[in-house]
């Protein structure tokens, strides 16, 4: 059994647990999950069951199930909170820390997997050429303040980009919206948000779910980190990873900074818009894969 938590960014990472699980021959792994839609047509897990409550208890529950079956229990947990608008800053990435607290030794590959059908995929056609953005990532289950940008300076990329380029928005419902961009906020369920992202020509957006979903389906992105956590902790080599190498950073923060989100503040809308061309620049195709050893 394989639960991580609630958030659907987090399942959405166990896959990659569940891909090197399978690599190894563990055939017969049930994961704890609220969001059965990221697993659908996923062969690396054998059973989905909801995490059903929500006030803790599901924890012992899971527990005693996975006696009663004789099977393992397995929280493949990452990067802590301690309590205090913090969480504890990992040393490698945190697809290796996962699956390095799931008991796999060797080498791993750093990206998550979501499958879709042909005809997902075929009725977001109409996305291949456009660049999907998100504003913030502040609808989140666990949403963090280190982690936005300015929905002015998103607003500013789009301006500068909308003659050549269409965007479409995509997050929650409570996103701030973005003029000059098809306004989907809300609107759409996971898997079709992933079949646009798969189509898509770029994500524009910050560290989140989106990101990891992007990467799931084959869609190169342009991620602005700042400086809360690094791209070589939770980012991916195939994009274009715009991060902050302040003196305090990654600080692994979650919404207090003693220096004004200086980090964010230095990341610029000319940065923004000179990574989405060079993106733009470069062949749409699979993306490259980073792998680490872990003994």
């Amino acid at each position: 059994m394989l639960f991580f938590g609630l958030a659907p960014g987090d399942d959405l990472l166990c896959t990659a647990v569940l891909r090197e699980l399978r690599r190894r021959s563990a055939d017969s792994v049930l994961m704890i999950s609220n969001h059965e839609q990221l697993f659908l047509g996923n062969r690396d897990v054998a059973y989905v069951r909801p995490a059903s409550r929500r006030d803790g208890s599901y924890l012992h529950n899971h527990r005693c199930f996975a006696r009663i079956w004789r099977s393992e229990y397995t929280m493949p947990l990452y990067a802590p909170f301690d309590g205090n608008d913090h969480s504890e800053p990992p040393s490698r990435h945190i697809i290796a820390d996962m699956c390095a607290n799931a008991g796999i030794k060797g080498p791993v590959s750093l990206r998550p997997y979501l499958t879709l059908t042909e005809e997902e995929k075929s009725g977001a056609a109409w996305a291949s050429d456009k660049i999907v953005i998100q504003s913030s990532g502040i609808g989140a289950r666990h949403p963090m303040r280190n982690k936005e940008w300015y929905v002015e300076r998103f607003q500013s990329v789009v301006d500068r980009l909308r003659e050549e380029m269409m965007f479409v928005q995509l997050g929650s419902a409570k996103d701030p919206a973005l003029r000059f961009a098809m306004d989907l906020r809300g609107a759409t369920s996971i898997r079709e948000t992933a079949a646009i992202l798969h189509n898509a020509r770029l994500f524009v957006g910050t560290v989140g779910f989106p990101m990891h979903l992007a990467r799931a389906v084959e869609c190169p992105s342009v991620i602005i980190f700042g400086g809360r956590e690094a791209p070589w902790q939770s980012g991916y080599v195939c994009n274009l990873n715009l991060y902050s190498a302040a003196p305090c950073a990654p600080c692994w923060r979650w919404n207090c900074c003693d220096y004004n989100r200086k980090c964010m503040m230095d990341i610029t809308v000319d940065h923004v818009v000179s990574a989405i061309r060079q993106m733009l620049d470069r062949p749409r195709r699979p993306l490259a894969v980073e792998t680490a050893e872990i003994g």
